[in-house]
């Protein structure tokens, strides 16, 4: 599950910019909107409000940026960019990295992943874990090479195999490695949908209604919005 996405130095964003889903001490409503794990309480949802043109759009467009480059990093060549824009309204950012970052939980354990990227190289990558409270690092990736720690085995020896413009993560993937796997699986679970190019998503709503465990609540849904 989702508990932070982050980003800066992208699109319209540039200082960085968070989407927190940990729940406040607020208690109206607790029953419906939010739910509780080991560790905290999470929102079951959020809503982004903003002016027109105030970068709504641009913010769901970072998080499918990231999840694409996090699915599709390992199959690039060498010589391919990377199709990331950065904030072009200002002559230091628009030569400077993008930043993603996400903070999720997988079987009880929350995982810290992100990296800073342009068009060409990823120049920095890292990736934390926490079984209890504390954070340890697994990997670390700067300009100048990348740490591999001891409670990230699968990683040893793939440190020369990694390209510039590839994530370290999907190539350990690549190699079969446990948590490498476990995470991409959940980068490819975590889709998002755009208000404003929704043709694709069609057939997905057809077959909803023709099938009969998903229709009686697709319906109600309806119901409740109309």
């Amino acid at each position: 599950m989702l508990l932070k996405f982050s980003v800066g130095n992208f699109l319209s964003f540039k200082n960085k910019t968070t989407l927190n889903l940990a729940a406040t001490s607020i208690k109206e409503h607790n029953d419906t909107n939010i739910f509780s794990t080991e560790r905290s309480a999470l929102l079951k949802g959020a809503v982004i409000y903003g002016a027109n043109a105030s970068g709504k759009s641009n913010f769901i467009r970072a998080m499918s940026t990231m999840r694409r480059l996090v699915l599709l990093s390992f199959d690039k060549s060498s010589t391919n960019v990377l199709g990331v824009t950065p904030f072009l309204l200002n002559t230091e950012t628009e030569k400077a990295p993008s930043f993603f970052e996400t903070v999720f939980i997988i079987n009880d354990i929350r995982y810290r992943y992100g990296f800073e990227v342009d068009d060409k190289k990823i120049h920095a990558e890292w990736l934390f874990e926490a079984i209890m409270s504390a954070e340890k690092p697994l990997f670390l990736r700067e300009e100048n090479g990348i740490e591999v720690m001891k409670n990230f085995p699968e990683g040893k020896g793939l440190e020369e195999r990694t390209r510039d413009n590839a994530l370290f993560l999907a190539v350990a993937d690549q190699f079969n490695g446990k948590i490498a796997k476990r995470i991409l699986q959940w980068f490819n679970n975590f889709n998002t949908i755009s208000g404003l190019s929704h043709e694709g998503y069609k057939g997905v709503t057809f077959k909803m209604l023709e099938n009969k465990q998903t229709s009686l609540a697709l319906l109600d849904f309806y119901k409740n919005w109309i």
